[in-house]
């Protein structure tokens, strides 16, 4: 799975406004989260767009979540921070492999991705606000065309 650094960076900007009461100004959510402050800012103007995040300017301005923790999903925020959650590259559009198409463990794989993108999807920031040391059971599709599972 590929999880880069500026989708980590965005997924621990959001839990911190997700545990923060009232606006957080950019060079808090930077120090706290150990993010450096020019990426930060890029990230936070992505999660703007995506409208997961809210920015007022001015000397009350900071961000804030758009809506409640339980209505963002991880999924949302790794994509808006970076780009598409790309689970394996040779499952996505544009697979540049001799054998895509022909290859049984692609198959597998992309099987696998689902499961993890359909998983990140259901996943919100309250699951992993309120975790309490457990996260909500991660289960692998089921195998289609007849065969066991």
């Amino acid at each position: 799975m590929i999880i880069t650094s500026k989708s980590d960076y965005g997924l621990r900007a959001v839990l911190y406004l997700a545990e923060c009461t009232g606006r957080v100004r950019l060079r808090e959510i930077s120090a706290s989260q150990h993010i450096p402050e020019s990426v930060c800012a890029q990230i936070m103007r992505k999660l703007v767009a995506a409208q997961i995040v809210l920015s007022q300017a001015g000397p009350a301005g900071g961000y804030t979540l758009a809506r409640s923790p339980e209505t963002i999903s991880v999924a949302s925020v790794l994509s808006a921070s970076d780009r598409d959650i790309c689970i394996f590259r040779c499952v996505e559009d544009g697979c540049d492999c001799d054998l895509d198409g022909k290859c049984a463990f692609q198959m597998v794989l992309k099987g696998f991705g689902k499961g993890i993108a359909d998983y990140l999807d259901h996943l919100s920031l309250a699951d992993l606000r309120e975790q309490n040391g457990k996260l909500p059971e991660f289960h692998l599709p089921a195998l289609t065309a007849g065969k066991a599972s």
